[in-house]
């Protein structure tokens, strides 16, 4: 049997109880599991101790994991883990997923931008090279954003230009058909205007006028509200690492400084406006 609550991140609960098999009976409390909740984290484990032991529920990949000074050990290592790994049904294991992305994504939502370390590896091609940033990259358990027609749902990954000297409003969004697969769609999205326009993927797979009429009008104060709040954290979250890592902000493309880009030409940022009316103000 399993229990779940959530109201906000700090009154959470979960309780599991095994009824079949060698653990039947055995029950983990809310007092026992600890999702782990820091935000920029891609694990899914919710941690457990059992005779001064560290475990961990990773509800990822649906598997019990083992913690000890020198590694972590995997069902296919140890016979216990195994054991109770079977002894957690798939429902369960679903259960537990969703517990830990209602909760994850909730506290990611909630979260002041200032107070999330986020890491950004690339920042060099970003401030170099204009590179966007997925959202998910930053924060991985936030809340899926997606768009369903006619019954069917289509998979949304956004992308934000972060550059200091940026001000553009333009979103690249990726389209797929479910959350594992490859992006079959490439849009760009300008919440300031409403206004969407084809990338360079289309691979016909998914009906593009009917995505494009969802996200201009039928959900436009949705698509507005969202990718404008989370560009704007993005901003927040690269400008922070800057500055805890003492990185200059004016680090440019040699490209975007050197004549060969007029102010007519389009904006290495991606925006898809003119260079002097985005980065060149």
């Amino acid at each position: 049997m399993f229990t779940y609550q959530i109201k906000n991140p700090k009154e959470a609960f979960i309780n599991i109880e095994i009824g079949e098999g060698e653990f039947a009976g055995k029950i983990l409390k809310s007092d026992e599991l600890q999702p782990c909740m820091e935000l920029t984290c891609s694990c899914g484990n919710i941690y457990f101790a059992d005779a001064d032991q560290l475990y961990a529920l990773d509800v990822a990949n649906n598997q019990v994991l083992k913690y000890t000074d020198s590694e972590v050990i995997d069902s296919t290592k140890d016979t216990y883990l195994k054991s109770l790994e079977n002894e957690i049904s798939g429902e369960q294991w679903g259960e537990l997923n969703t517990f830990f992305k209602d909760l994850k994504g909730m506290a990611s939502e909630m979260a002041d931008a200032n107070k999330i370390e986020a890491n950004f590896a690339n920042y060099r091609k970003v401030l170099q090279e204009s590179q966007m940033v997925s959202y998910y990259e930053v924060l991985p358990w936030s809340f899926d954003l997606h768009i369903e027609i006619e019954g069917t749902k289509y998979w949304i990954s956004d992308f934000y230009c972060v550059q200091p000297s940026c001000t553009c409003t333009s979103v690249l969004l990726l389209l797929s058909l479910s959350y594992d697969e490859q992006p079959s769609l490439e849009l760009w999205y300008d919440y300031s205007n409403q206004e969407v326009s084809m990338g360079q993927l289309d691979d016909k797979k998914l009906p593009v006028t009917k995505i494009i009429r969802e996200i201009r009008y039928t959900q436009v104060d949705k698509f507005r509200k969202t990718l404008s709040n989370r560009h704007e954290r993005m901003t927040k979250f690269f400008n922070n690492f800057l500055q805890k890592n003492k990185i200059s902000p004016t680090l440019q493309s040699p490209i975007i400084g050197a004549e060969t880009i007029g102010r007519n030409d389009l904006c290495s940022c991606g925006s898809g406006k003119k260079y002097k009316k985005c980065c060149g103000v």
